[in-house]
């Protein structure tokens, strides 16, 4: 006889590889979007020269190293102590998944589900009752280990 839900593996595997696809969506666009502005910089500082003629390749930079804190593709960053929902996409895929589980275990339909994330992402407290943010880097692993979440 087969069972009704899948194992816990399975579930937390399709998490994870749901995560990590979304992640790597969003990398790649910031990737498109960090290649013409490092060029851009780049040939603005040959052509002015100069002691700072790299200031604003410098920029690029330190804005593609925020960028992948941020997104933390295969969770190697520290979790984000910010308190921002916007602290990390971590951050914000744990507040849509909360919301998200809430609202099917509810029974409420996509409309109102919608409306609950919308919510749920202009609120500055987390939405799983003051528990902190996992880290998790869609790959099943905090910066402690294999995560273990509840089913």
């Amino acid at each position: 006889m087969k069972e009704s839900t899948p194992p816990s593996g399975r579930r937390q595997l399709a998490r994870d590889a749901t995560i990590l696809q979304l992640k790597l969506l969003i990398d790649g666009f910031r990737d498109a979007l960090l290649i013409p502005l490092s060029l851009g910089a780049a040939l603005i500082g040959l052509i002015r020269g100069g002691p700072n003629a790299d200031r604003e390749y410098q920029r690029v930079l330190k804005l593609g190293r925020r960028s992948d804190r941020w997104i933390n593709l295969f969770g190697h960053q520290p979790p984000s102590h910010r308190s921002h929902p916007g602290g990390s996409l971590d951050t914000l895929l744990d507040r849509v998944e909360d919301v998200v589980t809430e609202q099917y275990r509810k029974g409420r339909d996509a409309d109102e589900a919608r409306a609950a994330i919308r919510a749920a992402l202009a609120r500055d407290e987390p939405v799983n009752s003051g528990e902190p943010a996992t880290g998790c880097s869609g790959n099943g692993e905090t910066e402690s280990g294999p995560q273990q979440r509840g089913q």
